[in-house]
């Protein structure tokens, strides 16, 4: 007979049976869900009003943009009308004024020629001054244009003294494309309201004062023509007897093309005084 005792209540098929755990309930109670819905509900209304405030605030910034720049038209229009019949005076006195001082300015090609034959040379001639085989004229090339609608014409003035002639004022022949007749002649007019051209004389011999004669004559006293006188300069090597009786001297001055159609550009012209030196 064994000592040890069962435990009551085992090995006895009468006895009560062991205790079981009651089965968890569910996680997501009505009153979670409805506490996650609230959430969410607040995030989405919060994320809508954050994007509403937003378009407002955006389309706010873009109406007062708009504001401001119509009221700045506005402003500038204002200020644009008040002088716009000062400006009407401006551009008729302009007008006026360019026409009557177009005579002191070249204008297209038509004009090249009669300036050298007309205008220069008869004002060299009258300086005095002298010239030898080294002197030269030497000046901007000017090219003449010539197309089937336009007549030939002189292109070489009637002087020996250009650095050559041939290549200064060459010709270029503007040909009629696919057998169409041309029937407008080509526009000559420079591109730029004031064109400078540069004329160099060289190994011109003669006084100070035929020289100083000369530029005066060429500023002041004829009244055709507008020219720049930027230097003159004697050479030393060639005074006569050593003495500055006679000289060889190099002048620099300009002569402008006008296109008053032409919109002037720049805060001064081209050409001025200085701009070339000896």
């Amino acid at each position: 007979m064994s000592s040890q005792r069962k435990p009551a209540g085992q090995g006895r098929p009468g006895g009560p049976p062991p205790e079981r755990k009651a089965p968890a309930g569910p996680v997501f109670t009505p009153q979670v869900l409805g506490v996650l819905y609230a959430i969410a509900l607040i995030i989405l209304v919060a994320v809508f009003w954050v994007k509403v405030v937003n378009t407002n605030v955006a389309q706010q910034q873009a109406d007062d943009a708009r504001k401001q720049q119509a009221d700045a038209n506005i402003a500038t229009y204002k200020k644009k009308g008040s002088k716009l019949e000062i400006a009407k005076q401006v551009n008729t006195t302009v007008a006026t004024k360019l026409k009557n001082t177009s005579y002191m300015f070249l204008t297209d090609q038509t004009s090249v020629l009669p300036f050298w034959e007309d205008v220069f040379f008869p004002l060299l001639r009258a300086s005095n001054l002298t010239w030898s085989d080294q002197t030269k004229i030497k000046v901007d090339p000017y090219t003449f244009k010539l197309n089937m609608a336009m007549s030939p014409f002189n292109t070489l003035p009637h002087s020996g003294l250009f650095d050559d002639a041939v290549k200064i004022f060459p010709i270029h022949y503007d040909p009629e494309q696919g057998g169409v007749p041309i029937e407008e002649p080509i526009d000559t007019m420079e591109p730029a309201f004031l064109t400078p051209y540069t004329i160099t004389l060289e190994k011109f011999n003669g006084t100070y004062e035929q020289v100083k004669r000369f530029v005066k004559e060429l500023q002041v006293k004829q009244n055709k023509t507008l020219f720049t006188v930027h230097c003159f300069k004697n050479d030393e090597q060639s005074d006569f007897f050593g003495y500055r009786t006679t000289s060889d001297w190099t002048i620099v001055l300009t002569v402008y093309f006008i296109n008053p159609e032409a919109t002037a550009s720049g805060d001064s012209p081209p050409g001025l005084p200085g701009a070339s030196s000896c």
